[in-house]
């Protein structure tokens, strides 16, 4: 698998270019030749509902009827899955907006640079989260987390933690503890438990980004149209998520699970970028025996911080912007723009005019 961090398009246009837009299911979806036209990606092969685009810096696949992206070999699962249209493969507007713009150009993000990394140890006290043979999910993250701290307090950053012992700490307290820093990122650590003794591997997620489900629901909710404050933040999101993400899988080479989306209380009402990072499988024999080793939670620290550093990078040559939280930490997200559900229900419509995607407005 070719390394990704994250890319930088120099796709500088002086003009809103002309996106064919097409609807289907009451929402908007985007041919992906216009996506590999505007991105200048140099060859686009499309065969047996398979879409395969590649530029010199980018290898790029997907398929009809799924959910799955692949960005050099890296796992991402969209919010809507490909679809053909009238002969044509089409990603939803949405997953253009919100997962494939930052993760290519997170310049066009113009977020500050992280100085303050708040640390979220899943679980503690009364909740020992996950129970593996080999021990209970609260002191492995705890343990993870510790050995980050060490780790970005030695490259210079400042560190916040939301549980430093074995106690309990609401998931809303860590939340609103977490918005309160300037220019900070939120990681929170956890390990897997369930879904039979063969699922394997890391996962990493961020915020669903509103009026689509999260990545393990089967249909859309209320809650999935409501207001959360980590909305705010989507492109910065995505972005840390592909960081580290990418960091964790080059680094600890372990089956990928891909980037996902969520709305956990700790990425919902967050009003700071964040992820939550599953670091393996306690039900999983192999996965059991990597998180009890300390080489291993060394690794996956390590893996860690330097996935927030490579988001530094990623973000730097974009004019800055503050990541200090809003007044209100009751913040919304843009206005809402067009409907794009089938029931009429109105929901941001990520493409309308603002600072961060005025380049690919249709």
């Amino acid at each position: 698998m070719a390394a990704i961090l994250l890319f930088s398009f120099a796709v500088n246009r002086a003009f809103a270019y002309d996106w064919t837009i097409i609807k289907e299911n009451g929402r908007d979806y985007i041919p992906l030749t216009d996506l590999a036209r505007f991105y200048d990606f140099n060859s686009a092969e499309f065969s047996n509902g398979v879409a395969t685009l590649n530029c010199p810096a980018v290898h790029l696949q997907c398929a009809s009827g799924s959910r799955d992206l692949y960005l050099n070999g890296l796992k991402f699962i969209l919010s809507l899955p490909v679809l053909d249209i009238q002969d044509r493969l089409c990603i939803s507007r949405l997953d253009l907006a919100k997962l494939v713009d930052p993760v290519l150009r997170p310049t066009k993000i113009a977020a500050s640079p992280v100085r303050t990394v708040v640390i979220d140890p899943g679980h503690g006290g009364s909740d020992s989260g996950a129970r593996g043979p080999l021990g209970n999910e609260k002191e492995f993250t705890l343990d993870v987390a510790v050995r980050a701290r060490d780790l970005f307090t030695k490259a210079g950053f400042n560190v916040r933690m939301t549980r430093s012992s074995d106690v309990y700490v609401p998931l809303e307290s860590r939340a609103l503890f977490a918005s309160f820093q300037p220019d900070a990122v939120f990681l929170s650590i956890h390990f897997n438990y369930g879904m039979g003794p063969t699922a394997e591997g890391v996962e990493t997620y961020c915020l669903a980004p509103r009026g689509v489900p999260s990545t393990n629901d089967s249909g859309l909710t209320f809650a999935d149209f409501q207001n959360c404050t980590g909305n705010v933040r989507d492109p910065e999101n995505i972005a840390l998520a592909t960081a580290i993400h990418a960091s964790l899988i080059t680094r600890l080479v372990v089956p990928d699970r891909g980037v996902k989306r969520a709305r956990f209380v700790v990425l919902r009402n967050n009003a700071i970028p964040g992820v939550l990072i599953e670091g393996g499988f306690l039900t999983n024999p192999r996965d059991a025996l990597r998180v009890a080793s300390p080489a291993y939670r060394e690794l996956l620290a390590d893996a860690i911080v330097r996935g927030v550093m490579s988001y530094n990078r990623a973000i730097a040559r974009g004019s800055l912007r503050s990541l200090r939280p809003p007044a209100s930490i009751s913040a919304k997200p843009p206005p809402v723009g067009l409907s794009e559900t089938f029931s009429g229900s109105l929901i941001w419509d990520p493409l309308t005019s603002n600072d961060y995607s005025r380049d690919v407005e249709p």
